[in-house]
């Protein structure tokens, strides 16, 4: 099974080698509070995200998600938050957006690995609900 890996930060990306066919690998540029690597397997496509999202670091978080979402071979985007210890409101219209655009697509997009302070924000404005998530 092949997958595209790539950390970017900044814009730097620094390829993760591990065998993998680097024809698949792509490129993104973030903003300096939040990195994010980026797996295919199959269908599904998965984001791993460290940092901080903010109203600094959501609109090129927004660009990488919708991307991958907007691959016609990935039909279930997961956003893994393990290494998010701070999101705000931005960070949460970014979410309902990428679940909206999902939906219009006829895809699904899960949260998983929530950390207490995003997974509390998201309960206090009860929102957790909406994503069909692998907590």
């Amino acid at each position: 099974m092949r997958s595209a890996k790539y950390l970017a930060n900044n814009s730097y990306s620094f390829p993760l080698i591990s065998g993998e066919d680097i024809r698949k690998m792509k490129t993104v540029s973030l903003y300096a509070d939040i990195q994010a690597v980026c797996e295919q397997r199959d269908a599904e496509c998965q984001v791993s995200l460290s940092g901080r999202i903010t109203i600094d670091s959501s609109p090129d978080l927004r660009a990488v998600l919708l991307s991958q979402l907007e691959s016609s071979s990935c039909r279930i985007l997961t956003a893994d938050f393990r290494g998010v210890d701070y999101i705000d409101t931005s960070g949460l219209a970014l979410l309902v957006e990428v679940l909206k655009a999902a939906r219009t697509q006829g895809k699904a997009f899960h949260l998983s690995g929530l950390r207490e302070r995003p997974r509390y924000l998201l309960e206090a404005t009860r929102l957790l609900h909406l994503f069909e998530s692998s907590l």
